[in-house]
């Protein structure tokens, strides 16, 4: 009988890539700017009892320890994936303030191990990419290792191993939202993991339901096409409290080295607090929902 074999890499249905559709979203959202009394605002961001100079963090997209201190020297936090466990070790070493980004492993005991490791080295957090249970063909994914979809179950066991805060990456309903706000997580990531999946709804899009299931004190992060000050200030409008940077980063460091990706941080940092100035937004608590408008065709 015959048998379908997947191409190796991701699948990528062209004419409903996630990333397009989320650039398309983010791009339509305009900003109400506001110049009357306005003041020099503070945009600094507090994760896990510490204070850090903006709430722009570099994703999980490189593993090299000079990529993590270059997001150490712009004064944020750095996110880390699963594989590369001496890099990992390494920029624990050197004090920086990082989260890893887990696999969902098959095996809980496997995944418990590590999150011993990352509580006794210093980690800031700890979290778990749940679009990779399942292959966008409908199989258990693997790479290294086996991976699984996890359950309500499996997630409590994991937030309850550790008193690091524990996010769920990837969450794209309402659904996972809830699942996260029952477990205890410390927060959610929207995020389309990079158009793993077609069809994606866009991560702003979702950010003010998301937003609603969780209540105020959950932490939300947004990833995804975060290349501008502009577009993370719309994201922190639409009741985002963070944002994750990746392959925007990745590009500047992979063509100019670590000095230039901190510029990039520090220049992205600069776009969002002029965007907050201008709408009068004297901090990030107070970046009002009135600040930016959704045009009415979505």
């Amino acid at each position: 009988m015959a048998e379908f074999i997947p191409k190796k890499g991701p699948a990528v249905i062209r004419s409903a890539d996630s990333n397009q559709l989320s650039d398309r979203y983010r791009d339509a959202v305009l900003i109400n700017y506001r110049f009357l009394g306005n003041v020099v605002p503070d945009v600094s961001f507090t994760l896990n009892g510490r204070t850090f100079g903006m709430p722009i963090m570099a994703g999980p997209i490189n593993s090299k320890p000079e990529y993590a201190q270059a997001a150490a020297d712009a004064g944020t936090v750095y996110w880390m994936g699963f594989h590369d466990a001496e890099a990992w070790k390494q920029v624990l070493a050197l004090g920086i303030p990082a989260i890893r980004v887990y696999k969902p492993l098959a095996d809980n005991s496997r995944l418990m191990e590590e999150i011993r490791y990352d509580t006794e080295h210093g980690a800031l957090g700890y979290a778990m990419d749940i679009s990779h249970g399942m292959t966008v063909y409908g199989e258990p994914d693997k790479q290294s290792e086996q991976f699984a979809s996890k359950t309500e179950e499996d997630l409590k066991l994991l937030n309850d191993a550790s008193p690091l805060p524990f996010f769920l990456k990837d969450v794209q309903s309402v659904h996972d939202a809830e699942t996260a706000k029952r477990i205890g997580a410390a927060g959610i990531v929207l995020s389309g993991h990079n158009n793993r999946f077609p069809c994606s709804v866009p991560p702003l899009m979702f950010l003010p339901e998301a937003r609603k299931t969780v209540g105020d004190d959950m932490l939300i992060f947004v990833d995804g096409g975060m290349n501008t000050g502009y577009d993370i200030f719309k994201a922190l409008a639409l009741g985002a409290d963070a944002v994750l940077c990746a392959r925007g980063l990745a590009a500047v460091f992979a063509k100019d080295g670590a000095e230039a990706m901190t510029v990039k941080l520090l220049e992205l940092k600069a776009e969002l607090k002029g965007a907050m100035a201008n709408t009068g937004s004297p901090d990030l608590k107070h970046i009002s929902p009135d600040s930016v408008r959704v045009p009415k065709y979505y």
